[in-house]
């Protein structure tokens, strides 16, 4: 037997604990009925302690199913040398799309089978299958809107299952999307076989929503082995014959969807955002802001209603997004922020200047910074960075507190403070804040890019590493559940050896 984390038989000490209740009994002393008391002196009641165990069965009850508790915090599982077979080699593939690998890979597979090589489906099984068998039960599945399985972890499962220096063959897609994560380094003797698969360019609708002038826009994705891209496509309302997209309704909620997949359904969203500018004492950065918003409103067309508010009672109730341009503490537990909304507020501290910048992904040119806020130390630790300084500080922070977004900024939407309201960058920051207020569909699925080949060549780990030793395989088999059973078992025991009436014990 095995244990995963042996860490956990540090937990068997608490069997001293009924140990030490058995041990430490205190007994009760008899009553005896006389006649007079009038020789009898008066003496304080007392009580008799003994260390003895009476309950033998009771506390080695108690103390096993402490043990088996212990045991399964451990994980165990049982390990036993597998049968050693002839094979002269492995040949792994997936069981899903098995019958396009053969017919791609058929001379190549023929032959290995031929010359010994044994066939097994890639998965974390790894178990043997036959080709006939397969090729005759398997139906391809479409995969549409699930993740795609990664090949790396399959690999470091891989290796420690096979035995050492076995030859393996793989005929894999060589598409990107099953690739993700970190390219382990490996010790297989692995010959890597890859293609791209038939269907190698799909389109989807991305997302689709009503513009501010009453028409449909669609966000038209397309992935092709070298690259994926988005297009938008405006639908207006004398379009119903439109010769690619379906438009329907669906329980009364308008959907599109291509013509040449009409099962693909995507809802089209018909919500208006809402969002305040609340400037109070800070008019000036309030009108660049408010710029800025526009511009996005502009560019993607989305129903949006921005408001400027110079008190609070201004600010209508049930917003998305709420800018609170102030030095006062906006009051979270108001009905003004909607459920699940975003709140943009400026942090107040001491102010420092500084000479540096914006550090964000999605910045072209340097944003230069002039002065900033210090932020409190204490409340950046449950914060997670946005836009940083040079240095690493964050300029922009959010955190999610409670069923609202909370996004801490420690500068202003001032030229005195920073070059960003100069910057044509500076609509697209503010973009990608508000893109988070719409939910976003995971293309992944619809990857067709393939993956190069220097990507997909693993590194061979040496031998001085005893953690990539590989012996010869194991059998395991995971005991959790006959653990349970067993702990179940004990527990049901216990409870009844603790609560069988006891025979009354009078002590002299």
């Amino acid at each position: 037997m095995q244990l995963l984390n042996p860490l956990w038989l540090w937990a068997m000490a608490a069997i001293s604990i009924p140990v030490l209740i058995h041990l430490w009994h205190i007994k009760t002393g008899k009553t005896l009925k006389i006649g007079s008391i009038a020789l009898l002196g008066e003496s304080a009641r007392q009580s008799s302690r003994s260390f003895r165990i009476n309950d033998w069965l009771l506390l080695l009850l108690r103390c096993l199913l402490l043990i088996l508790l212990a045991l399964l915090l451990t994980q165990p599982y049982w390990q036993k040398q597998a049968q050693q077979t002839k094979t002269k080699g492995w040949v792994l593939v997936e069981k899903g799309p098995i019958k396009e690998v053969y017919a791609h890979f058929k001379p190549q597979m023929d032959s290995l089978l031929k010359a010994g090589y044994t066939l097994h489906q890639l998965d974390t099984s790894f178990k043997a299958i036959n080709l006939q068998q397969v090729l005759n039960d398997t139906v391809k599945t479409l995969t549409i809107n699930t993740k795609p399985r990664s090949y790396w972890p399959l690999l470091v499962l891989l290796e420690q299952q096979i035995p050492q220096k076995t030859p393996t063959y793989l005929f894999t897609f060589n598409q990107l999307q099953h690739f993700q994560g970190v390219k382990p380094a490996l010790n297989l003797d692995l010959r890597w076989k890859t293609y791209t698969p038939a269907d190698s360019v799909s389109t989807w609708i991305q997302n689709a929503y009503f513009t501010s002038k009453d028409s449909i826009r669609i966000i038209v994705g397309e992935s092709k082995p070298a690259h994926t891209s988005f297009s938008t496509i405006n639908l207006q309302s004398a379009d119903r014959g439109n010769s690619r997209f379906n438009v329907s309704f669906e329980e009364g909620k308008p959907v599109v969807s291509l013509k040449n997949k009409p099962r693909n359904l995507v809802l089209v969203d018909t919500s208006t955002l809402k969002i305040t500018i609340y400037q109070n004492q800070f008019p000036v950065d309030a009108a660049y802001l408010n710029a800025s918003l526009q511009s996005v409103k502009k560019f993607t067309g989305r129903k949006m209603k921005i408001n400027l508010a110079n008190n609070f009672s201004q600010i209508p109730s049930n917003q998305n997004w709420i800018f609170w341009l102030s030095n006062q503490n906006f009051p979270l537990n108001s009905s003004k922020l909607v459920s699940g909304g975003s709140l943009f507020q400026y942090e107040n501290g001491k102010t420092q200047s500084i000479n540096s910048w914006i550090n964000d992904e999605n910045v072209n040119d340097p944003i230069n910074l002039y002065q900033q806020i210090l932020p409190d130390k204490r409340s950046i630790a449950t914060t997670e960075n946005v836009w940083q300084n040079g240095f690493g500080e964050p300029v922009l922070s959010s955190q999610n507190f409670g069923n609202k977004n909370i996004y801490h900024f420690y500068n202003r939407f001032n030229p005195a403070w920073n070059d960003l309201v100069w910057s044509s960058d500076f609509p697209k920051l503010i973009l990608n804040l508000i893109l988070k207020s719409y939910p976003q569909q995971n293309f992944e699925a619809f990857d067709k890019r393939t993956i190069a080949a220097n990507q997909q060549q693993i590194e061979t780990a040496t031998n001085e590493n005893p953690a990539k030793q590989i012996n010869q395989p194991k059998d395991l088999t995971d005991l959790k559940h006959a653990f349970w059973i067993a702990l179940l078992i004990v527990f049901l025991l216990e409870r009844i050896v603790a609560l069988r009436p006891k025979k009354e014990i009078n002590y002299a």
